[in-house]
């Protein structure tokens, strides 16, 4: 570690530097109340100036078709605080809150996307019941606890699983990956995926695109998925298309579109790479060079990865190919079987084979076209089962009242709870939002450090 950790702990003294949510939220409402007011008196004006009273019947079934959106809002599966939010925004500013939700908040499937996404979560449901994919599905029963309620959740509403035969090596800085990730890139042979929310030309990505354009060119089949928004000012327009010319299998997910489009807020924020099926990464890290500190913008950066060998590997491959499947409107079923870890694992030497080993491994993930939560509800899992301790790293701290109850409740019942956020923001308005939810958890009982050399971007939740 070349800079110490230092963190600083917030004390009363630095209450002066609270926002507090419900002056944001007040200012917020009253701002609404003086648009609606304007448009009224503008409406009104215009009508009377210049003698048009149509002017009234338009504005007047715009509120009409403003009750007919909360009608669905009402009756949706979205968290209850989302529904007062979104009903309160129509009913302060119609106009306005009713654009807003068509734009952001509809996050269903449509048919189309439905009709692409059914036969692989069909035919991956079918592989993770097979006893091929060594997953313990079959053999964990209510009397292993937490592990089970755990896994049959994970299971359930993330389509993958739980698993034995894993090795797992923690990387606590960004730059410390990178060795190991070119060394396992170096030694594919079959196929490498990789799907990020943000990709920059630099020393990171260079180092890895001229190993995966060497592998292209050998038959590996090397796919690459990257975010149109997280690489909105990072990438060309057609780098997708240049990565193709390489033979490199490449696509956008979610291309942003000239026109409005209401799936606009559906981003891929996954960071995720599967080398021949046994192989896997993932963590805070993306591949730009300010993750490995190679360039400095906030700072030190704070970042960390994770590499699994094994069996476990798989719930990062199955993430992938069904997010695949869907951008490339795949109607026939992925043989997952194809990609199982074990297919391989006799060419890597360090594949654990011990069926012993105590540790168990779920990956797990959620997609923006679906009211489960799954993260938000593993995490208040996690919070309400800790005995001991509980740390929390993140770069945004940004709690619905579920979240900042649970980690609340945690330190309550006596355990030691401990978040770590940026002293130097990136966002300088998440910044003070994430600094708005201090003052409740410090009564609580947690403690709260900001990390001061630099910006910390690592997601961690340890109980």
């Amino acid at each position: 570690m070349s800079v110490p950790n230092k963190e600083k702990k917030t004390t009363g003294k630095r209450k002066r530097h609270f926002i507090s949510r419900v002056k944001i939220k007040t200012a917020f409402i009253i701002l609404m109340l003086l648009i609606e007011i304007g448009a009224l008196v503008t409406v009104f004006i215009l009508a009377n100036l210049y003698n048009i009273p149509w002017i009234n019947f338009i504005y007047l079934l715009i509120e009409i078709i403003s009750i007919i959106i909360a009608i669905p809002i009402i009756s949706s599966k979205m968290d209850p605080s989302y529904k007062i939010t979104w009903l309160a925004f129509m009913v302060i500013n119609s106009v306005i809150g009713a654009t807003f939700y068509l734009l952001f908040a509809n996050k269903k499937f449509s048919n189309k996307e439905k009709k692409y996404a059914t036969p692989a979560r069909k035919n991956l449901e079918a592989v993770l019941d097979n006893p091929v994919s060594n997953s313990l599905r079959s053999t964990l029963t209510p009397e292993n606890g937490d592990i089970y309620n755990f896994a049959e959740y994970i299971r359930h509403f993330s389509f993958t699983d739980t698993y034995k035969n894993t090795n797992t090596k923690y990387f606590p800085w960004g730059e410390d990956v990178l060795p190991t990730m070119l060394k396992k890139l170096r030694a594919a042979k079959h196929y490498i995926f990789i799907e990020y929310f943000i990709i920059q030309p630099g020393l990171f990505w260079d180092s890895i695109l001229e190993i995966i354009e060497e592998k292209a060119a050998n038959g590996v089949d090397v796919r690459v998925i990257y975010d149109d928004l997280g690489c909105l000012s990072t990438l060309p327009v057609d780098y997708d298309h240049q990565l193709r010319k390489k033979g490199i299998k490449a696509i956008r997910y979610a291309p942003l579109k000239p026109i409005v489009d209401i799936r606009m807020n559906n981003r891929d924020h996954r960071k995720i790479m599967v080398i021949d099926g046994h192989t896997g990464f993932t963590g805070g890290i993306n591949i730009a060079d300010e993750y490995i500190n190679e360039i400095q913008r906030f700072g030190k950066w704070k970042d960390n990865a994770i590499m699994l060998e094994g069996d476990g590997v798989f719930g990062l491959t199955n993430l992938f190919l069904s997010t695949w499947g869907r951008i490339n409107h795949y109607t026939t079923e992925i043989d997952y079987t194809e990609y199982l870890p074990s297919k391989y694992k006799d060419e890597d030497p360090t594949y654990p084979n011990d069926s012993r080993k105590k540790e168990y491994v779920s990956v797990y993930g959620s997609i923006p076209f679906t009211y489960e939560t799954v993260g938000l509800h593993i995490y208040a899992m996690m919070c309400y089962r800790a005995k001991k301790t509980l740390d929390i790293a993140t770069p945004y701290l940004i709690l619905n009242k579920e979240m900042e109850n649970a980690i609340a409740q945690a330190a309550k019942n006596g355990v030691r709870v401990r978040l770590l956020t940026p002293g130097i923001p990136d966002k300088k308005i998440v910044f003070q939002l994430t600094r708005s939810y201090y003052r409740n958890l410090l009564k609580a009982g947690v403690k709260v450090y900001e990390y001061t050399p630099g910006f910390v971007h690592a997601k961690m939740f340890v109980a």
